[in-house]
């Protein structure tokens, strides 16, 4: 203190809380203020949008060990006949006691075993070659070689369609022809699911330029093609402007069109056969469910469906639990009196039997 000060000492006002911790606190609340309002904020924001942040986080990928996605979508109407309900929206259900699971082995193919599902079919026509004949197509070829490799190696004429611009793609399709094994384009089309593409997808918002452009590209990617046919698709396929695009690439490309019909609405091969583009439709998919008792129940539909007119097209995809089935039950074929032909056989047959174009 100044000694020239001579008056009383200045008041000093005792504290009001005597830990210093809390004093603080007394004067400047906003710091505890912010850390109660995370406390309580942090579980509502949690249970207001943890969900939804789950569900957005969770996208489909592609992955090298396993096979491309398939979409789970409502493939065809049916056509009416003695299984098949007046409505084509319902499905009776499936009797386990005239199912292939009661059937040990992916044979014999006896009518009796096959469960009384119906099939969809598009103006599959009547054909009466000297036997009954399939035309197998294993999708999705292209990410796993190993798998791919084990597909190809399948006995008889199965065709296979491959992805364009995947790791493996371009060689095993070289190593399909090298088996005279018949090759195909799988062409990336949008879905109605929105699930993802991969290279090469064709859309609806491309222009027409970039859309042939893109086309061409993928054709160019996969040696040896002798068609096309739709990945997923269920949304482009059902356009006529964008299935006229690829008409016009494919009939200057001298190529065939196989729809693999993701939807009921789809219109690829009607206008395929307008643009008198050499075309075909899947009657049957194998593998929507990937076990040995869904494969054979599937497969031996597909099978019923030639015996009853003449011919039937198949699509099944590399899972293991598909090539495994077919590895078993296509030697078995010859001796069923039905016969494997390739994609583009198929084609021809039909074409004979019809004048459709």
């Amino acid at each position: 203190m100044n000694q020239n000060d001579t008056g009383p000492l200045p008041f000093k006002k005792e504290p009001k809380y005597k830990d210093p911790f809390i004093e603080a606190i007394a004067k400047n609340p906003r710091p505890l203020s912010m850390v109660l309002i995370g406390i309580i904020g942090m579980p509502l924001i949690l249970l207001f949008t943890g969900p939804d942040r789950a569900e957005t986080s969770e996208q489909p990928s592609t992955f090298e060990n396993s096979a491309q996605p398939i979409e789970r979508v409502t493939p065809a109407p049916l056509e009416n006949s003695i299984d098949s309900p007046a409505d084509p929206s319902i499905t009776p259900e499936f009797d386990p006691s005239n199912a292939s699971s009661n059937v040990q082995g992916p044979l014999p193919f006896y009518e009796d075993s096959v469960a009384q599902l119906p099939s969809p079919v598009l103006e599959t026509p009547m054909v009466t070659p000297e036997r009954p004949s399939i035309a197998l197509i294993i999708d999705d070829i292209g990410y796993n070689a190993a798998l791919g490799e084990q597909a190809i190696a399948l006995p008889g004429a199965v065709t296979y369609a491959v992805l364009p611009h995947t790791p493996h793609g371009e060689e095993l399709a070289e190593f399909a022809n090298q088996q005279g094994k018949e090759v195909m384009l799988h062409a990336p089309m949008s879905n109605l699911a929105n699930m993802p593409l991969g290279p090469g997808a064709l859309t609806a918002e491309l222009s027409k330029e970039v859309f042939l452009a893109t086309l061409n590209d993928d054709i160019d990617a996969i040696p040896h093609l002798r068609g096309v046919n739709n990945h997923m698709g269920s949304a482009l396929t059902e356009m006529a402007l964008p299935m006229q695009w690829v008409m016009e690439v494919l009939k200057a490309r001298d190529l065939y069109f196989v729809d693999s019909y993701t939807t009921a609405k789809s219109v690829a091969g009607k206008i395929a056969k307008e643009q008198e583009i050499p075309t075909a439709t899947r009657n049957v998919f194998l593998d929507n469910v990937q076990s040995h008792d869904d494969i054979d129940r599937e497969f031996k539909k597909l099978l019923k469906l030639a015996r009853e007119k003449g011919t039937a097209v198949g699509i099944g995809h590399p899972y293991k639990e598909t090539l495994i089935y077919l590895e078993q039950a296509l030697p078995l074929l010859e001796e069923e009196g039905i016969e494997l032909i390739t994609a583009s056989q198929m084609i021809q047959l039909q074409h004979d039997a019809t004048t459709a174009w």
